[in-house]
């Protein structure tokens, strides 16, 4: 991802665009997108400003290299096929939290996060924003932190 170009949701093939209001510490700019339709969320490891979070970035892209069932999702950002994943984080506390599907790309460290997914990690009780900008705001704080925690694929 070393240039600006255009990406698009592997989902409905909208052009991905950056929160207008979310300013990201972890992330560059240009890693960490959202569709404004399904409000998913594109995250590429080679944008991680930290070396903490590129390398856990990193060791969860190895997970999508074997084991794990293909999808008919197209990367983003290579065209390659990406596999699918079951992935558990880990609260604070060390309990488990719900498994969430994660699709990956098995040649680029590209990851495609579903709204509905984080939604139900972050508030699985509530209703998402009816503006785009906002929810994907809302979700991409959270994903920042979920990237953190300590987790294991099932």
């Amino acid at each position: 991802m070393g240039s600006i170009q255009m990406l698009c949701c592997p989902r409905d093939g909208t052009a991905l665009v950056r929160g207008h209001t979310t300013h990201s510490d972890a992330f560059t700019d240009h890693g960490m997108l959202h569709c404004p339709t399904c409000t998913g969320i594109l995250l590429n490891a080679e944008a991680a400003t930290n070396s903490i979070t590129e390398e856990k970035l990193k060791k969860m892209h190895q997970a999508f290299q074997t084991d794990c069932e293909k999808t008919d999702l197209d990367c983003p950002c290579c065209d390659s096929k990406m596999r699918v994943r079951q992935i558990v984080f880990k609260r604070i506390n060390g309990t488990d939290l719900d498994p969430i599907e994660l699709d990956g790309c098995p040649e680029c460290n590209t990851f495609w996060f579903d709204s509905g997914e984080l939604q139900r990690v972050v508030s699985p009780d509530d209703e998402p924003y009816e503006e785009s900008d906002r929810e994907a705001s809302v979700l991409l704080m959270a994903l920042e932190l979920l990237i953190l925690l300590p987790y294991k694929f099932v």
